[in-house]
């Protein structure tokens, strides 16, 4: 394995699977924009590489096959003649292949694959016959394939009902780092920081590899968010007008959707969110709140007591969430300054209990729950003229008959409980009790960077703590 790829353990044990099997391999890539996939196949499969082409974004089906033919061309040290359709390209692709000499296993990388899809190109189904007729048959070939969007992949690939159906032998959903993935990859660049550090840079840009790659050493987070959001000329200054562009067709109405999701913190349900964002309630509806589900920009979470349909819909993107409130607004130019500010302290509550969320696995381990099924919800209260009486950061239903009430807290030391937040977390566990069945029980967490002091409002009141070091453990 290349020593330059960090936290893609899982996916380069299943290209080294895909090397060694005794079978053609097709391997289908799927993640988020920004999210690594072109660096970790590059990189892993460097000599075994034999082909590799990336789509055209909005390009047309000549545009597509003009991409193909100059890549060839290359490969193959001489001019070869665009060919007219893509059933004439796979072909010229298989006898280029069949040329080539090697005991090694032969690896075709088709890259950002949905921009590939031109209009009335029939891309899928001759890419369809390309595996079939010869790829599949021919026991020596990898061939890889990988695209942000990965609804269209979905859609297109793993449901197929024609050629493609139940044609992929391995699937990689990658992910966007862990905290402690990301400590493992600032420590590659030679970048050290203190992980509280690392923290509020994670808040701000999340654990997408593209965007830590711009961490510097001797920087603090601060100074990194001022480079990177508010210079003139900051690599996320501008990279929100692109993002969900270069993913969804259309793009407008999912980025109305992630608009509207940022301005409320626990989210909204479907009849909602859409009539906010201007979307018909239909079909349509769905496939944009489906789509931004599978490409993890936002996510559905079901409230204690609810099925599917009351679902709410949380921004899972903190990039989207920074830049949204931060940046675009231009309320702020200096963000040394910010720190100061009301708005910090509020975003920063928010921002890591989205952190949380993304760590669920973690906390599962530091309370001793790893082995045991367990739903993770935020969760409002309401009394009985419907006015809302608590609101629970995080709740844990366990099927051992235990609510974990969680009570997150950022804070840059250690976290003093006071007499009000203690009487509050006290009514807190009275409502939920009143809504649960009596024989479950609730555990009140603690969830805040340095821990908490055990002061009287801490003792008798919370049960266990999660620290940073407990969210930046291996998986």
């Amino acid at each position: 394995m290349n020593n330059k790829i960090i936290g893609r353990d899982d996916a380069c044990e299943t290209f080294l699977e895909a090397l060694e099997s005794g079978s053609s391999e097709f391997i289908a890539i799927v993640g988020r924009r920004r999210i690594g996939k072109t660096f970790l196949v590059n990189n892993y499969f460097n000599d075994e590489l034999c082909f590799y082409l990336t789509g055209v974004q909005d390009g047309s089906k000549e545009t597509q096959l003009n991409a193909f033919t100059q890549e060839l061309s290359r490969r193959q040290k001489k001019h070869v003649e665009p060919p007219k359709n893509w059933l004439d390209a796979f072909n010229m692709l298989r006898g280029y292949l069949e040329k080539k000499r090697t005991k090694k296993k032969k690896v075709i990388f088709l890259d950002e694959l949905p921009w590939m899809d031109a209009p009335k190109s029939n891309f899928v189904q001759e890419f369809g016959y390309f595996w079939n007729s010869y790829a599949a048959w021919s026991k020596d070939i990898i061939l890889v394939i990988a695209g942000s969007s990965t609804s269209w992949i979905v859609n297109k690939i793993f449901n197929d009902r024609g050629g493609l159906h139940n044609r992929v032998t391995k699937r990689i959903w990658l992910k966007p780092f862990t905290l402690q993935q990301t400590e493992d990859f600032l420590k590659s660049k030679k970048v050290t920081i203190s992980r509280y550090e690392i923290t509020l840079l994670y808040m701000a840009i999340g654990g997408i590899p593209f965007y830590l790659n711009e961490i510097k050493q001797g920087e603090s987070a601060a100074q990194t968010i001022q480079r990177l959001f508010f210079k003139s000329g900051g690599l996320l200054k501008t990279e929100f007008q692109y993002l969900y562009k270069a993913i969804f067709f259309k793009a407008d109405a999912y980025v109305r959707v992630v608009r509207i999701l940022a301005k409320h913190r626990y989210g909204l349900n479907r009849t909602t969110l859409l009539k906010l964002a201007k979307i018909t309630n239909s079909g349509g509806g769905s496939k944009i709140l489906e789509d931004l589900v599978l490409t993890g920009y936002i996510e559905e979470m079901i409230p204690l007591g609810k099925n599917k349909n009351g679902a709410k819909y949380v921004l899972n993107d903190f990039y989207s969430l920074f830049y949204l409130n931060f940046v675009e607004p231009a309320n702020y130019k200096n963000w040394l300054a910010a720190i100061e500010t009301s708005s910090y302290k509020i975003w920063c509550g928010l921002s890591f209990e989205r952190v949380c969320f993304m760590h669920q696995d973690e906390i599962k381990k530091t309370l001793g729950i790893s082995g045991l099924n367990s739903y993770f919800t935020h969760l409002t209260l309401f009394g009985p003229n419907k006015k809302a009486t608590s609101q629970i950061d995080m709740l844990i239903e366990r099927a051992d008959n235990v609510f974990n009430l969680c009570e997150i807290k950022f804070a840059n030391s250690v976290y003093k409980i006071k007499e009000t937040e203690a009487t509050k977390l006290r009514e807190k566990m009275a409502d939920l009790q009143t809504k649960i069945k009596a024989r479950q029980s609730i555990f009140p967490i603690l969830i805040t960077p340095f821990g908490g002091e055990k002061n009287m409002h801490y003792i008798g009141n919370i049960q266990k703590e999660v620290t940073l070091n407990d969210l930046f453990v291996k998986r």
